[in-house]
Protein backbone atom coordinates (compact mmCIF):
# COMPACT_ATOMS: atom_id res chain seq x y z
CA UNK A 1 0.00 0.00 0.00
CA UNK A 2 1.29 3.56 -0.32
CA UNK A 3 2.54 5.43 2.29
CA UNK A 4 0.97 8.51 2.22
CA UNK A 5 -1.78 10.14 -0.38
CA UNK A 6 -1.57 13.76 -1.53
CA UNK A 7 -4.81 15.74 -2.81
CA UNK A 8 -4.36 19.36 -4.15
CA UNK A 9 -7.22 21.92 -4.16
CA UNK A 10 -8.94 22.37 -7.37
CA UNK A 11 -12.66 23.95 -8.53
CA UNK A 12 -15.45 24.61 -5.90
CA UNK A 13 -17.21 20.87 -6.06
CA UNK A 14 -13.56 19.58 -5.14
CA UNK A 15 -12.73 21.84 -2.98
CA UNK A 16 -15.67 21.56 -0.65
CA UNK A 17 -15.44 18.17 -1.17
CA UNK A 18 -11.85 18.43 0.47
CA UNK A 19 -13.27 20.22 3.42
CA UNK A 20 -15.85 17.28 4.40
CA UNK A 21 -13.64 14.87 3.97
CA UNK A 22 -11.04 16.59 6.63
CA UNK A 23 -13.98 17.12 8.60
CA UNK A 24 -14.95 13.67 8.61
CA UNK A 25 -11.75 12.39 9.44
CA UNK A 26 -10.54 15.37 11.61
CA UNK A 27 -7.84 17.90 11.08
CA UNK A 28 -5.48 16.29 13.45
CA UNK A 29 -5.55 13.48 11.27
CA UNK A 30 -3.89 14.67 8.63
CA UNK A 31 0.05 14.37 7.97
CA UNK A 32 0.40 17.96 7.00
CA UNK A 33 -1.78 20.56 5.44
CA UNK A 34 0.23 23.26 3.46
CA UNK A 35 -1.83 26.26 1.26
CA UNK A 36 -3.72 23.98 -1.04
CA UNK A 37 -2.47 20.68 -0.47
CA UNK A 38 -3.27 18.28 2.20
CA UNK A 39 -1.18 14.84 2.79
CA UNK A 40 -2.64 11.99 4.82
CA UNK A 41 -1.89 8.23 5.44
CA UNK A 42 -4.53 5.53 4.26
CA UNK A 43 -4.50 4.35 7.41
CA UNK A 44 -7.74 6.82 8.19
CA UNK A 45 -9.69 4.92 5.71
CA UNK A 46 -10.10 1.86 8.34
CA UNK A 47 -13.85 2.29 9.07
CA UNK A 48 -14.17 5.79 7.32
CA UNK A 49 -17.86 4.36 6.73
CA UNK A 50 -18.59 5.21 10.64
CA UNK A 51 -16.72 8.07 10.21
CA UNK A 52 -18.59 9.64 7.79
CA UNK A 53 -21.99 8.90 9.09
CA UNK A 54 -21.28 9.98 12.65
CA UNK A 55 -19.86 13.17 11.60
CA UNK A 56 -22.48 14.10 9.20
CA UNK A 57 -25.51 12.83 12.52
CA UNK A 58 -23.39 14.63 14.98
CA UNK A 59 -23.28 17.93 12.63
CA UNK A 60 -27.30 17.83 11.58
CA UNK A 61 -28.54 16.03 14.82
CA UNK A 62 -31.14 18.90 15.91
CA UNK A 63 -32.48 19.25 11.85
CA UNK A 64 -33.54 15.57 12.00
CA UNK A 65 -36.90 13.85 12.51
CA UNK A 66 -34.96 11.20 14.59
CA UNK A 67 -34.35 14.16 17.23
CA UNK A 68 -37.77 15.61 16.90
CA UNK A 69 -39.12 12.40 18.04
CA UNK A 70 -36.46 11.94 21.00
CA UNK A 71 -36.16 14.98 22.47
CA UNK A 72 -39.84 15.20 23.28
CA UNK A 73 -38.89 13.41 26.57
CA UNK A 74 -38.19 16.82 28.06
CA UNK A 75 -41.80 17.87 27.53
CA UNK A 76 -43.46 14.68 29.09
CA UNK A 77 -40.78 14.41 32.26
CA UNK A 78 -41.35 18.26 32.95
CA UNK A 79 -45.14 17.55 33.12
CA UNK A 80 -44.88 14.50 35.33
CA UNK A 81 -42.45 15.88 37.68
CA UNK A 82 -45.12 18.54 38.01
CA UNK A 83 -47.83 15.83 38.31
CA UNK A 84 -49.28 17.57 35.12
CA UNK A 85 -50.32 20.69 37.31
CA UNK A 86 -49.27 23.27 34.30
CA UNK A 87 -50.61 21.25 31.76
CA UNK A 88 -53.26 22.91 29.74
CA UNK A 89 -55.39 22.99 26.21
CA UNK A 90 -51.93 24.67 24.59
CA UNK A 91 -49.53 21.50 26.04
CA UNK A 92 -52.52 19.06 24.48
CA UNK A 93 -52.66 20.78 21.31
CA UNK A 94 -48.82 20.53 21.15
CA UNK A 95 -48.93 16.92 22.34
CA UNK A 96 -51.16 15.91 19.46
CA UNK A 97 -49.13 17.42 17.15
CA UNK A 98 -46.37 15.78 18.08
CA UNK A 99 -47.99 12.68 18.00
CA UNK A 100 -49.03 13.43 14.55
CA UNK A 101 -45.41 13.99 13.47
CA UNK A 102 -44.63 10.73 15.28
CA UNK A 103 -46.93 8.52 13.09
CA UNK A 104 -46.16 10.02 10.32
CA UNK A 105 -42.32 9.42 10.99
CA UNK A 106 -42.41 5.71 12.29
CA UNK A 107 -44.63 4.27 9.32
CA UNK A 108 -41.99 6.06 6.61
CA UNK A 109 -40.26 3.67 4.16
CA UNK A 110 -36.90 4.63 5.32
CA UNK A 111 -37.71 4.27 8.81
CA UNK A 112 -39.01 1.05 8.27
CA UNK A 113 -35.84 0.01 6.21
CA UNK A 114 -34.37 1.01 9.16
CA UNK A 115 -36.14 -1.20 11.55
CA UNK A 116 -35.31 -4.30 9.47
CA UNK A 117 -31.60 -3.71 11.16
CA UNK A 118 -32.36 -2.81 14.71
CA UNK A 119 -33.04 -5.78 17.14
CA UNK A 120 -36.43 -6.32 17.04
CA UNK A 121 -37.09 -5.45 21.11
CA UNK A 122 -40.52 -4.00 19.76
CA UNK A 123 -42.62 -3.51 17.16
CA UNK A 124 -42.20 0.11 15.80
CA UNK A 125 -45.35 -0.34 13.33
CA UNK A 126 -47.91 -1.93 16.02
CA UNK A 127 -46.63 1.14 17.93
CA UNK A 128 -47.57 3.41 15.73
CA UNK A 129 -51.44 1.72 15.11
CA UNK A 130 -51.48 1.95 18.83
CA UNK A 131 -50.54 5.75 19.31
CA UNK A 132 -54.02 8.17 19.33
CA UNK A 133 -54.32 11.97 19.97
CA UNK A 134 -55.73 12.83 22.58
CA UNK A 135 -59.37 14.39 22.53
CA UNK A 136 -59.21 18.08 22.49
CA UNK A 137 -61.97 20.32 24.23
CA UNK A 138 -63.52 23.25 22.27
CA UNK A 139 -62.67 25.55 24.94
CA UNK A 140 -60.05 26.40 27.91
CA UNK A 141 -63.15 26.54 30.57
CA UNK A 142 -64.06 22.72 28.93
CA UNK A 143 -60.79 21.76 29.66
CA UNK A 144 -60.65 22.90 32.92
CA UNK A 145 -64.13 20.47 33.68
CA UNK A 146 -62.70 17.73 32.16
CA UNK A 147 -59.12 17.92 33.14
CA UNK A 148 -58.39 14.69 35.23
CA UNK A 149 -59.72 12.60 32.29
CA UNK A 150 -58.06 14.29 30.02
CA UNK A 151 -54.87 13.60 31.84
CA UNK A 152 -55.51 10.05 32.27
CA UNK A 153 -55.92 9.64 28.37
CA UNK A 154 -52.54 11.65 28.05
CA UNK A 155 -50.68 9.59 30.51
CA UNK A 156 -51.97 6.25 28.50
CA UNK A 157 -50.23 7.53 25.38
CA UNK A 158 -47.05 9.07 27.39
CA UNK A 159 -46.47 5.28 28.07
CA UNK A 160 -46.82 4.05 24.34
CA UNK A 161 -44.59 7.27 23.09
CA UNK A 162 -41.96 6.21 25.71
CA UNK A 163 -41.85 3.04 24.10
CA UNK A 164 -40.90 4.53 20.67
CA UNK A 165 -38.51 6.99 21.97
CA UNK A 166 -36.38 4.74 23.90
CA UNK A 167 -36.12 2.55 20.93
CA UNK A 168 -35.26 5.46 18.18
CA UNK A 169 -32.85 6.82 21.55
CA UNK A 170 -30.91 3.29 21.55
CA UNK A 171 -27.43 2.61 20.13
CA UNK A 172 -28.72 0.99 17.24
CA UNK A 173 -31.87 2.65 16.70
CA UNK A 174 -30.15 6.10 16.58
CA UNK A 175 -27.34 4.26 13.97
CA UNK A 176 -29.61 3.16 11.59
CA UNK A 177 -32.49 5.60 11.85
CA UNK A 178 -29.92 8.80 12.22
CA UNK A 179 -28.42 7.45 8.86
CA UNK A 180 -31.27 7.40 6.96
CA UNK A 181 -32.82 11.18 7.79
CA UNK A 182 -28.68 11.49 6.76
CA UNK A 183 -29.50 10.11 3.83
CA UNK A 184 -32.58 11.61 2.77
CA UNK A 185 -32.28 15.44 3.72
CA UNK A 186 -28.20 15.75 3.34
CA UNK A 187 -26.33 13.50 1.41
CA UNK A 188 -29.22 13.67 -1.50
CA UNK A 189 -28.71 17.32 -2.00
CA UNK A 190 -24.71 16.40 -3.18
CA UNK A 191 -25.19 12.94 -5.14
CA UNK A 192 -27.46 10.41 -6.37
CA UNK A 193 -27.96 7.10 -7.67
CA UNK A 194 -25.69 4.95 -6.54
CA UNK A 195 -24.47 3.18 -3.51
CA UNK A 196 -27.55 3.51 -1.07
CA UNK A 197 -28.99 5.96 -3.06
CA UNK A 198 -29.74 3.74 -5.99
CA UNK A 199 -32.96 2.98 -6.83
CA UNK A 200 -32.13 -0.62 -6.33
CA UNK A 201 -29.34 -0.64 -3.44
CA UNK A 202 -27.57 -4.07 -2.86
CA UNK A 203 -27.55 -3.85 0.62
CA UNK A 204 -30.27 -2.88 3.40
CA UNK A 205 -27.39 -1.69 5.46
CA UNK A 206 -26.60 2.06 4.52
CA UNK A 207 -22.81 1.49 6.58
CA UNK A 208 -22.20 -1.61 4.82
CA UNK A 209 -23.39 -0.06 1.21
CA UNK A 210 -21.31 3.11 1.87
CA UNK A 211 -17.97 1.06 2.43
CA UNK A 212 -18.39 -1.78 -0.42
CA UNK A 213 -19.05 1.20 -3.16
CA UNK A 214 -17.06 4.18 -1.84
CA UNK A 215 -14.46 3.13 0.63
CA UNK A 216 -12.76 -0.68 -0.16
CA UNK A 217 -12.45 0.47 -3.80
CA UNK A 218 -10.48 3.01 -2.67
CA UNK A 219 -8.33 0.99 -0.51
CA UNK A 220 -7.63 -1.77 -3.24
CA UNK A 221 -6.66 1.06 -5.53
CA UNK A 222 -4.18 2.19 -2.65
CA UNK A 223 -2.80 -1.23 -2.44
CA UNK A 224 -2.62 -1.68 -6.01
CA UNK A 225 0.52 -1.28 -8.90
CA UNK A 226 -0.44 1.29 -10.89
CA UNK A 227 2.95 1.44 -13.00
CA UNK A 228 1.22 -0.34 -15.60
CA UNK A 229 -2.34 1.66 -15.91
CA UNK A 230 -2.76 3.71 -18.63
CA UNK A 231 -5.53 6.21 -17.96
CA UNK A 232 -5.35 9.61 -15.92
CA UNK A 233 -7.97 10.79 -13.49
CA UNK A 234 -9.86 13.81 -14.57
CA UNK A 235 -9.35 15.19 -11.04
CA UNK A 236 -5.77 14.27 -9.67
CA UNK A 237 -3.83 13.12 -12.32
CA UNK A 238 -3.15 9.81 -10.96
CA UNK A 239 -2.80 6.75 -13.15
CA UNK A 240 -5.75 4.53 -13.20
CA UNK A 241 -7.00 0.99 -14.43
CA UNK A 242 -10.20 2.03 -16.83
CA UNK A 243 -12.56 4.68 -17.22
CA UNK A 244 -15.34 2.94 -15.26
CA UNK A 245 -15.63 5.70 -12.55
CA UNK A 246 -17.39 8.52 -13.88
CA UNK A 247 -18.75 11.81 -12.28
CA UNK A 248 -22.89 10.98 -12.78
CA UNK A 249 -23.36 10.74 -9.32
CA UNK A 250 -22.83 14.56 -8.34
CA UNK A 251 -26.38 16.73 -8.52
CA UNK A 252 -26.31 19.20 -11.34
CA UNK A 253 -22.81 18.35 -12.26
CA UNK A 254 -21.91 14.87 -13.43
CA UNK A 255 -24.13 13.68 -16.22
CA UNK A 256 -23.89 9.71 -17.86
CA UNK A 257 -21.43 9.31 -20.04
CA UNK A 258 -22.56 6.80 -21.84
CA UNK A 259 -25.74 7.97 -22.41
CA UNK A 260 -24.71 11.42 -22.91
CA UNK A 261 -21.68 11.42 -25.17
CA UNK A 262 -22.52 14.97 -26.88
CA UNK A 263 -21.28 16.61 -23.61
CA UNK A 264 -17.64 15.35 -24.21
CA UNK A 265 -15.48 16.47 -27.18
CA UNK A 266 -15.88 14.60 -30.41
CA UNK A 267 -18.46 12.25 -28.46
CA UNK A 268 -15.38 10.15 -27.18
CA UNK A 269 -16.05 10.89 -22.94
CA UNK A 270 -12.27 11.02 -21.34
CA UNK A 271 -14.03 12.34 -17.92
CA UNK A 272 -12.96 9.70 -15.39
CA UNK A 273 -12.00 9.66 -12.11
CA UNK A 274 -10.05 7.33 -9.40
CA UNK A 275 -11.20 5.37 -6.79
CA UNK A 276 -9.70 7.77 -4.22
CA UNK A 277 -11.21 11.04 -5.55
CA UNK A 278 -14.75 9.70 -6.14
CA UNK A 279 -14.21 8.62 -2.26
CA UNK A 280 -13.28 12.73 -1.71
CA UNK A 281 -16.33 13.45 -3.83
CA UNK A 282 -18.85 11.72 -1.58
CA UNK A 283 -17.57 14.11 1.27
CA UNK A 284 -19.18 16.89 -0.18
CA UNK A 285 -22.34 16.89 1.72
CA UNK A 286 -19.71 17.38 4.85
CA UNK A 287 -18.00 20.18 3.27
CA UNK A 288 -21.45 22.20 2.04
CA UNK A 289 -23.81 23.40 4.72
CA UNK A 290 -27.17 22.44 4.04
CA UNK A 291 -30.50 23.13 5.41
CA UNK A 292 -34.07 22.92 4.38
CA UNK A 293 -33.06 21.95 0.97
CA UNK A 294 -30.79 24.98 0.93
CA UNK A 295 -26.59 24.85 0.59
CA UNK A 296 -24.06 27.28 1.04
CA UNK A 297 -20.15 26.86 0.25
CA UNK A 298 -17.45 29.92 0.26
CA UNK A 299 -15.17 28.91 -2.01
CA UNK A 300 -12.25 30.34 -0.45
CA UNK A 301 -9.65 28.49 -2.97
CA UNK A 302 -6.21 30.29 -1.96
CA UNK A 303 -5.64 28.30 1.21
CA UNK A 304 -7.75 25.37 2.09
CA UNK A 305 -6.70 25.97 6.15
CA UNK A 306 -9.06 29.62 5.21
CA UNK A 307 -11.46 27.39 3.96
CA UNK A 308 -12.00 25.01 6.18
CA UNK A 309 -11.93 28.02 9.36
CA UNK A 310 -14.90 30.13 7.17
CA UNK A 311 -17.09 27.37 5.98
CA UNK A 312 -16.90 25.47 9.12
CA UNK A 313 -17.51 29.02 11.07
CA UNK A 314 -20.94 29.13 8.90
CA UNK A 315 -22.23 25.93 9.22
CA UNK A 316 -22.00 26.71 12.54
CA UNK A 317 -23.76 29.88 12.85
CA UNK A 318 -26.50 28.27 11.01
CA UNK A 319 -27.09 24.95 12.54
CA UNK A 320 -26.52 26.74 16.07
CA UNK A 321 -28.89 29.63 15.80
CA UNK A 322 -29.23 32.62 18.43
CA UNK A 323 -32.34 31.98 19.97
CA UNK A 324 -35.05 32.96 17.75
CA UNK A 325 -33.02 33.77 14.68
CA UNK A 326 -34.03 30.02 13.11
CA UNK A 327 -31.70 28.35 10.68
CA UNK A 328 -31.10 31.40 8.27
CA UNK A 329 -28.56 31.05 5.87
CA UNK A 330 -27.47 34.25 4.53
CA UNK A 331 -27.04 35.99 8.14
CA UNK A 332 -24.29 33.24 8.83
CA UNK A 333 -22.76 33.90 5.79
CA UNK A 334 -22.23 37.86 6.66
CA UNK A 335 -21.78 37.43 10.22
CA UNK A 336 -18.78 34.59 9.02
CA UNK A 337 -17.42 37.73 6.66
CA UNK A 338 -17.78 40.43 9.46
CA UNK A 339 -15.67 38.46 12.11
CA UNK A 340 -13.07 37.03 9.27
CA UNK A 341 -12.32 40.83 8.77
CA UNK A 342 -12.58 41.81 12.35
CA UNK A 343 -10.10 38.95 13.36
CA UNK A 344 -6.62 40.65 12.50
CA UNK A 345 -5.15 43.75 10.78
CA UNK A 346 -3.62 41.84 8.69
CA UNK A 347 -6.28 40.00 7.15
CA UNK A 348 -6.87 41.53 3.67
CA UNK A 349 -10.44 40.98 2.34
CA UNK A 350 -9.82 39.03 -1.39
CA UNK A 351 -12.70 37.91 -4.54
CA UNK A 352 -14.17 35.24 -3.08
CA UNK A 353 -16.53 32.60 -5.20
CA UNK A 354 -20.26 32.22 -2.85
CA UNK A 355 -22.09 28.58 -4.45
CA UNK A 356 -25.65 28.60 -3.55
CA UNK A 357 -27.74 25.54 -3.83
CA UNK A 358 -31.42 26.71 -3.99
CA UNK A 359 -34.37 25.16 -5.92
CA UNK A 360 -32.50 21.74 -6.40
CA UNK A 361 -29.44 23.86 -9.02
CA UNK A 362 -26.33 25.31 -8.04
CA UNK A 363 -26.08 29.57 -8.34
CA UNK A 364 -23.11 30.94 -8.59
CA UNK A 365 -21.59 35.03 -7.52
CA UNK A 366 -18.51 36.18 -7.44
CA UNK A 367 -18.10 38.60 -3.92
CA UNK A 368 -15.82 41.39 -5.06
CA UNK A 369 -13.36 42.90 -2.01
CA UNK A 370 -15.44 46.20 -2.85
CA UNK A 371 -18.54 44.59 -1.80
CA UNK A 372 -17.66 42.45 1.02
CA UNK A 373 -16.19 45.97 2.81
CA UNK A 374 -19.90 46.98 2.23
CA UNK A 375 -21.30 44.15 4.19
CA UNK A 376 -18.49 44.28 6.46
CA UNK A 377 -19.12 48.68 6.38
CA UNK A 378 -23.20 47.69 7.08
CA UNK A 379 -23.22 45.70 9.79
CA UNK A 380 -25.44 47.35 11.96
CA UNK A 381 -28.18 48.32 9.11
CA UNK A 382 -27.91 44.51 8.17
CA UNK A 383 -28.81 43.28 11.50
CA UNK A 384 -31.46 45.56 11.98
CA UNK A 385 -33.32 44.12 8.95
CA UNK A 386 -32.44 40.59 9.71
CA UNK A 387 -36.31 39.68 10.64
CA UNK A 388 -38.09 42.21 8.45
CA UNK A 389 -40.28 40.90 5.35
CA UNK A 390 -43.18 41.50 3.36
CA UNK A 391 -45.75 39.57 1.81
CA UNK A 392 -46.01 39.23 -2.23
CA UNK A 393 -47.87 36.72 -4.54
CA UNK A 394 -48.81 34.81 -0.80
CA UNK A 395 -45.30 34.35 -0.60
CA UNK A 396 -43.24 35.81 1.80
CA UNK A 397 -39.96 37.87 0.96
CA UNK A 398 -37.43 37.98 3.39
CA UNK A 399 -36.01 41.01 2.90
CA UNK A 400 -32.59 40.10 4.26
CA UNK A 401 -31.94 37.66 1.71
CA UNK A 402 -33.14 39.95 -0.87
CA UNK A 403 -30.40 42.70 0.15
CA UNK A 404 -28.04 40.35 -0.12
CA UNK A 405 -28.92 38.44 -3.29
CA UNK A 406 -28.87 42.28 -4.86
CA UNK A 407 -25.20 42.89 -3.05
CA UNK A 408 -23.70 39.81 -4.73
CA UNK A 409 -25.12 40.83 -8.14
CA UNK A 410 -23.41 44.52 -7.44
CA UNK A 411 -27.41 45.64 -8.07
CA UNK A 412 -28.42 48.76 -6.48
CA UNK A 413 -31.50 47.85 -3.98
CA UNK A 414 -34.07 50.79 -5.24
CA UNK A 415 -36.79 48.31 -6.83
CA UNK A 416 -36.80 46.55 -3.95
CA UNK A 417 -37.15 49.46 -1.80
CA UNK A 418 -39.90 50.46 -4.48
CA UNK A 419 -41.61 47.34 -3.84
CA UNK A 420 -42.07 47.45 -0.13
CA UNK A 421 -42.98 50.66 -0.14
CA UNK A 422 -46.25 50.43 -2.65
CA UNK A 423 -46.68 47.56 -0.51
CA UNK A 424 -46.73 49.22 2.76
CA UNK A 425 -49.59 51.76 1.20
CA UNK A 426 -51.39 48.96 -0.35
CA UNK A 427 -51.39 46.70 2.62
CA UNK A 428 -49.44 47.47 5.98
CA UNK A 429 -50.93 44.24 7.83
CA UNK A 430 -48.45 42.33 5.23
CA UNK A 431 -45.38 44.33 5.93
CA UNK A 432 -43.45 43.03 8.88
CA UNK A 433 -40.71 46.30 8.94
CA UNK A 434 -41.19 50.11 9.47
CA UNK A 435 -39.46 53.43 7.98
CA UNK A 436 -36.18 53.02 10.21
CA UNK A 437 -35.67 49.89 7.93
CA UNK A 438 -36.12 51.46 4.77
CA UNK A 439 -33.39 54.06 6.09
CA UNK A 440 -31.11 50.88 6.40
CA UNK A 441 -31.64 49.89 3.28
CA UNK A 442 -31.05 53.13 1.67
CA UNK A 443 -27.71 53.29 4.05
CA UNK A 444 -26.50 50.13 2.11
CA UNK A 445 -27.37 51.42 -1.00
CA UNK A 446 -25.35 54.69 -0.72
CA UNK A 447 -22.76 52.57 0.06
CA UNK A 448 -22.86 51.15 -2.92
CA UNK A 449 -22.80 53.31 -4.96
CA UNK A 450 -20.02 55.34 -3.05
CA UNK A 451 -18.05 51.94 -3.51
CA UNK A 452 -17.89 52.57 -7.20
CA UNK A 453 -17.52 56.45 -7.44
CA UNK A 454 -21.58 56.88 -8.62
CA UNK A 455 -22.71 58.72 -6.36
CA UNK A 456 -21.51 62.31 -4.81
CA UNK A 457 -22.45 62.90 -1.10
CA UNK A 458 -20.40 65.18 0.13
CA UNK A 459 -22.23 68.57 0.10
CA UNK A 460 -22.55 70.04 3.59
CA UNK A 461 -25.53 72.58 5.12
CA UNK A 462 -25.47 74.69 7.94
CA UNK A 463 -27.04 72.82 9.92
CA UNK A 464 -26.42 71.99 13.26
CA UNK A 465 -23.09 72.17 11.98
CA UNK A 466 -23.13 68.49 11.04
CA UNK A 467 -22.51 66.13 8.05
CA UNK A 468 -24.94 66.48 5.04
CA UNK A 469 -26.72 62.57 6.34
CA UNK A 470 -29.25 62.70 3.44
CA UNK A 471 -31.57 60.09 4.31
CA UNK A 472 -32.03 61.05 8.06
CA UNK A 473 -32.79 64.44 6.75
CA UNK A 474 -35.19 63.18 4.05
CA UNK A 475 -36.84 60.72 6.51
CA UNK A 476 -37.34 63.52 8.55
CA UNK A 477 -38.91 66.08 6.57
CA UNK A 478 -41.35 63.42 5.77
CA UNK A 479 -42.41 62.60 8.85
CA UNK A 480 -42.84 66.38 9.26
CA UNK A 481 -45.04 66.23 6.77
CA UNK A 482 -47.38 63.75 7.64
CA UNK A 483 -47.40 65.61 11.10
CA UNK A 484 -48.72 68.78 9.37
CA UNK A 485 -51.47 67.05 7.47
CA UNK A 486 -52.41 64.87 10.30
CA UNK A 487 -52.64 68.30 12.37
CA UNK A 488 -54.54 69.68 9.22
CA UNK A 489 -56.91 66.18 9.41
CA UNK A 490 -55.90 65.37 6.35
CA UNK A 491 -54.19 62.49 6.39
CA UNK A 492 -57.06 60.83 4.52
CA UNK A 493 -54.49 62.27 1.38
CA UNK A 494 -51.38 60.66 2.19
CA UNK A 495 -51.61 57.74 0.72
CA UNK A 496 -52.38 59.20 -2.74
CA UNK A 497 -49.88 61.53 -2.52
CA UNK A 498 -47.28 58.84 -1.83
CA UNK A 499 -48.47 56.76 -4.86
CA UNK A 500 -47.39 60.04 -7.28
CA UNK A 501 -44.51 60.42 -5.37
CA UNK A 502 -43.54 56.22 -5.82
CA UNK A 503 -44.77 56.90 -9.53
CA UNK A 504 -42.35 60.13 -9.87
CA UNK A 505 -39.38 58.19 -8.55
CA UNK A 506 -39.89 55.41 -10.72
CA UNK A 507 -39.77 56.55 -13.94
CA UNK A 508 -37.27 59.11 -12.72
CA UNK A 509 -39.25 62.18 -13.23
CA UNK A 510 -38.10 65.01 -11.01
CA UNK A 511 -40.24 67.22 -12.26
CA UNK A 512 -43.52 65.43 -11.38
CA UNK A 513 -42.23 64.54 -8.06
CA UNK A 514 -41.22 68.63 -6.80
CA UNK A 515 -44.94 69.20 -8.74
CA UNK A 516 -46.35 67.20 -5.84
CA UNK A 517 -43.76 68.22 -3.35
CA UNK A 518 -44.45 71.85 -4.23
CA UNK A 519 -48.08 71.65 -3.63
CA UNK A 520 -48.03 69.79 -0.33
CA UNK A 521 -45.92 72.40 0.90
CA UNK A 522 -48.33 74.89 -0.06
CA UNK A 523 -51.07 73.34 1.18
CA UNK A 524 -49.50 73.03 4.62
CA UNK A 525 -47.72 76.80 4.18
CA UNK A 526 -44.64 75.70 4.63
CA UNK A 527 -41.11 76.12 2.64
CA UNK A 528 -40.13 72.91 0.76
CA UNK A 529 -37.07 71.57 2.89
CA UNK A 530 -33.40 72.50 1.30
CA UNK A 531 -32.63 68.41 1.98
CA UNK A 532 -35.48 68.11 -1.33
CA UNK A 533 -33.81 70.82 -3.42
CA UNK A 534 -30.08 70.29 -2.61
CA UNK A 535 -29.96 66.97 -4.75
CA UNK A 536 -31.86 68.42 -7.77
CA UNK A 537 -29.75 67.18 -10.95
CA UNK A 538 -28.11 64.42 -8.87
CA UNK A 539 -30.14 61.48 -10.43
CA UNK A 540 -29.20 58.84 -7.39
CA UNK A 541 -29.02 60.98 -4.71
CA UNK A 542 -32.52 62.52 -5.78
CA UNK A 543 -33.34 59.02 -6.05
CA UNK A 544 -32.37 58.49 -2.17
CA UNK A 545 -34.15 61.08 -0.85
CA UNK A 546 -37.03 60.41 -1.97
CA UNK A 547 -37.28 57.00 -1.28
CA UNK A 548 -36.60 58.19 2.32
CA UNK A 549 -38.92 60.88 2.24
CA UNK A 550 -41.33 58.74 0.98
CA UNK A 551 -40.83 56.24 3.83
CA UNK A 552 -41.22 59.21 6.61
CA UNK A 553 -44.54 60.47 5.14
CA UNK A 554 -45.69 56.78 5.40
CA UNK A 555 -44.75 56.36 8.89
CA UNK A 556 -42.30 58.82 10.29
CA UNK A 557 -40.47 55.91 12.10
CA UNK A 558 -36.74 56.59 12.68
CA UNK A 559 -36.01 54.05 15.49
CA UNK A 560 -35.63 50.28 14.63
CA UNK A 561 -37.49 48.99 17.78
CA UNK A 562 -39.09 46.70 17.72
CA UNK A 563 -38.65 45.80 13.92
CA UNK A 564 -39.34 42.77 12.55
CA UNK A 565 -41.15 41.11 15.61
CA UNK A 566 -43.69 39.46 13.20
CA UNK A 567 -45.14 36.48 12.70
CA UNK A 568 -43.73 36.99 8.81
CA UNK A 569 -40.21 35.65 9.65
CA UNK A 570 -41.34 32.28 10.60
CA UNK A 571 -43.01 31.76 7.45
CA UNK A 572 -41.69 29.65 3.87
CA UNK A 573 -39.31 32.19 2.46
CA UNK A 574 -38.91 33.15 -1.07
Amino acid sequence: MKDSVRLTMGDWQWNAALVGFINIVGKNNINFIDNDTIEFSPNILAGFENKFFDYLIKTYEETLSWYKIVSFKDFYYLHVQEHFDNFDLESLKFLNNYIGNVKKYLKSNSYKAAYELIKPECNMLEIEKKLCKVKEPKNKEQFSENKAKIIYEVEKVIIILKKAIEYCESANGKRHIAAKNIIYTIVKNAWSGVSFLNRTPTEKDVYLDYKNYFVEPAIDYLKSDDSKYKYTCFSCNCKMKDMGNDMSFLTETGFDTARKSSHVWNFQNDIAICPICKLIYSCLPAGMTYVYGKGLYVNANVRLIDAIQINNKIKKEILTPEKGQMHLVYPALIKTLQEQKNETEKYELADIQVVRYENETYRFSMLSRKMQEIIVNSKNDLNNIIKATFEENNEVVRIYDAVIDRVFNSQNLFTLIHRMLYYKIANSSKCHFIGGQINNLLCINQRIYKSFGGLKMEKTLEQSEETFDLVKLANKAGYYLRKAYNDKGSDNKLPGICYRLLNALKTGNDEIFMDVILNCYLYINATVPKVITEVLGDDKGFSTMGYAFVAGLIDGKNSNENSGKNKGGETNEK
